[in-house]
């Protein structure tokens, strides 16, 4: 496959200056072969009412899925999933179930399964409220290539929780996309874990078209090594009375980079509506780079729009304290970071899903 599909990707919605480096992201690899992905996806769940099976293009609503006009990551990437993919799910909550327990898919990576394009639909049907977990991540140092796209349509009062974590090994490629469309009073909720992979570039996309229909993204992330994380999230209001709500908080060390595009667009028509953007980055080292840019779009007068994006370094204060009490340096930063990232994680309903995330940025943060 040609490399030109991994060049100026991920692009802002509204382009500014080129030497700024914060139009899109281009990355110095080929696309690897397609190959065959075999292995079980599905860990919890097995059990529950709800319909979901591997992903087929005889699969119910699928159409209606592809009549989405979303670019992603790029277009022509988003394409290749939607035609080429090698795994993935469709599921259907049924009109007004509540699934408790979380429906969790485990996308492993090894020397034998080291590519995955993954096309992933979710329907919520009115009424309707679940819970999704998505892992991505390396059963060893294996050079892997992961290219995702995940389409959600939630209808009148439906919630859905969409949980990814990414721990992908140093030597990976991380490339995914997420679009969800709301219907009147649906809800979504995004909670975006990044920690692993060389390179990782995300893209959310929320459609608020029905009246109070609202969607939160919560991202927190470890930026180590030479570690590039590349994030792009958008969302359109479009219903009246729509909110928004982006908050993403995370660590950067070593020679890690971070860009961070953060758009909410108040169509006309959406009268009414409110969003809220918050970023804000932890320095741990003078080489790390950070770039945020924060935007608001607005063809409404009746709307609420805020936007901050802030960086920097450890309160010395805090450090001071807690080394006084004993606790070494590297522990004392832990805790600090930690304590700053925890609201968004103790978010995620599963306790060993959590567990597995401390004990990574622990590795991280602590060990190196």
């Amino acid at each position: 496959m040609s490399e030109n599909l991994l060049n100026n990707i991920n692009y802002i919605p509204v382009r500014t200056w080129n030497w700024l480096g914060v139009n899109d992201i281009s990355i110095d690899r080929d696309m690897p072969e397609m190959k065959p992905y075999t292995l079980d996806i599905l860990q919890i769940g097995k059990n529950s009412s709800i319909d979901i099976e591997p992903i087929d293009k005889m699969n119910s609503s699928i159409d209606l899925l592809n009549s989405f006009q979303y670019d992603g990551i790029s277009k022509e990437l988003s394409e290749l999933v939607k035609d080429n993919y090698n795994t993935g799910f469709y599921a259907k909550i049924n009109k007004d179930q509540r699934i408790k327990e979380p429906v969790t898919i485990h996308y492993e990576f090894d020397t034998d399964s080291d590519v995955i394009y993954d096309n992933n639909i979710i329907i919520a049907e009115e009424g309707s409220e679940s819970t999704f977990i998505i892992e991505y991540d390396s059963k060893d140092k294996t050079n892997s290539f992961h290219n995702g796209l995940t389409r959600i349509y939630g209808k009148k009062n439906s919630t859905i929780n969409l949980i990814k974590v990414q721990s992908l090994s140093d030597k990976s490629i991380h490339l995914d996309g997420s679009i969800v469309k709301l219907e009147e009073n649906a809800r979504v909720n995004f909670i975006l874990v990044e920690l692993g992979s060389k390179t990782s570039v995300t893209n959310v996309c929320s459609e608020l078209e029905g009246y109070r229909s609202s969607a939160s993204v919560h991202t927190v992330y470890i930026g180590d090594k030479g570690r590039t994380l590349d994030m792009n999230y958008r969302i359109n209001h479009y219903g009246k009375e729509t909110q928004s709500n982006i908050e993403v908080k995370g660590a950067l060390m070593d020679k890690s980079q971070k860009t961070f595009r953060g758009t909410i667009d108040f169509k006309k028509g959406a009268s009414g509506s409110i969003g809220k953007e918050e970023e804000y980055a932890v320095l741990l080292s003078k080489e790390a780079k950070n770039k945020s840019v924060p935007i608001l779009l607005c063809t409404e007068e009746d709307v609420s729009g805020e936007h901050s994006a802030s960086a920097g370094k450890i309160d010395e204060n805090k450090l001071f304290y807690l080394m006084t009490r004993g606790i070494r340096e590297e522990e004392a930063k832990r805790l600090i970071i930690e304590a700053n990232i925890r609201p968004i994680i103790d978010l995620i309903p599963d306790k060993n899903i959590k567990t597995i995330i401390y004990d990574e940025i622990r590795r991280k943060l602590v060990y190196g």
